[in-house]
């Protein structure tokens, strides 16, 4: 019986923003993350013919990971060849190069949207490990790995094990294109500075994908207005300012605030929304921002299911379950 291939990454730097310090959160080190690559390994190691792979990094975590994984589960390291700084996006084209017929990777939003980026061709399943976890899976990380070596060793159909994420698509008006997986946030602020928002009054709107009051992050004060899963194939808009009705955001962990919203508008799965950006400001992806707006910039958002497909291990242990009866 042939080797299936789960590609493996744990974003080092994921859960060490700017929030972790400004609200009640730890910053996450290299043995914690070394752990919980740890837990997901034990995991695929229940499960014959799966091998793991994990991709080198120029700071050499990776080469580190791998041999202090060893006793739990041989772990091959995938070289180096692209030129590219390292980066979430350039490690999913490594490892899918390599062979990966699945991938797991630990971080949050903001790692799994360089995921996103990359267009892998096989399916993930995003592992809660940063600072806002939206879209990630937040249950057992053995269990995670268990259901990804179990989903490949048995030749079970992407398709039925799991859903297209759904994807906010950028356009702006001098032709530079983006997209975010769970949140996009017009902002006032004309640079980047530490990427990270949690001050509520730097934010003008939102467009969601998710709407979740029990997840910290920017889509948190829309789960008060029109709660949105990974499943409803429907968006969110939100406008901020007066007159409008204050609702609690959890930014962070540990991080309450308020915003209040002036108008907020369900989105169908390609409706357009414009926004306008008179004075200028940024475009914050995921909570970071990333885009800077020039004076009377415009910007198009949309709304797709086109993004990875998103593994769901419960529909992974249903089937297996079936397959026992």
């Amino acid at each position: 019986m042939s080797s299936k291939r789960i590609g493996l990454i744990v974003n080092p730097m994921a859960g060490r923003d700017i929030r972790r310090l400004v609200a009640y959160a730890s910053l996450q080190s290299a043995p914690e993350k070394a752990l919980t690559a740890r837990r997901i390994l034990a995991g695929v190691a229940a499960v014959p013919h799966v091998e793991v792979l994990v991709p080198e990094d120029e700071g050499g975590f990776f080469t580190w990971l791998q041999r202090d994984v060893t006793e739990i589960l041989p772990v091959t390291l995938v070289p180096r060849e692209h030129h590219e700084e390292d980066s979430t996006t350039l490690w999913v084209k490594m490892l899918v190069e390599a062979g990966a017929d699945a991938l797991i990777v630990v971080g949050g939003d903001g790692t799994q949207r360089n995921v996103a980026e990359a267009r892998p061709s096989v399916p993930v399943l995003p592992v809660a490990g940063g600072t806002n976890n939206v879209v990630c899976y937040l249950g057992d990380q053995t269990a995670a790995g268990y259901a990804v070596a179990r989903f490949l060793a048995d030749g079970l159909d992407g398709e039925e094990m799991g859903q297209r994420a759904k994807v906010i698509h950028i356009a702006m008006a001098n032709g530079t294109r983006d997209l975010a997986l769970v949140d996009v946030a017009l902002t006032r602020q004309r640079y980047t500075g530490a990427m990270a928002i949690w001050d509520p009054e730097d934010v003008q709107a939102l467009v969601l994908t998710m709407a979740d009051a029990s997840r910290p992050g920017l889509s948190n004060v829309g789960g008060y207005l029109h709660p949105l899963t990974f499943g409803d194939d429907e968006g969110l808009m939100l406008k901020m300012g007066l007159p409008g009705s204050p609702f609690p955001g959890v930014l962070a962990p540990g991080l309450m605030a308020h915003f209040t919203v002036a108008e907020h508008k369900v989105l169908q799965i390609g409706e357009p929304v414009m926004w306008h950006a008179p004075e200028g400001g940024s475009l914050a992806l995921d909570g970071e921002r990333t885009l800077i707006l020039g004076v009377r910039d415009t910007v198009t958002l949309e709304i797709w299911r086109d993004g990875p497909l998103i593994l769901d291990p419960a529909r992974i242990f249903h089937e297996v379950a079936g397959l026992h009866v």
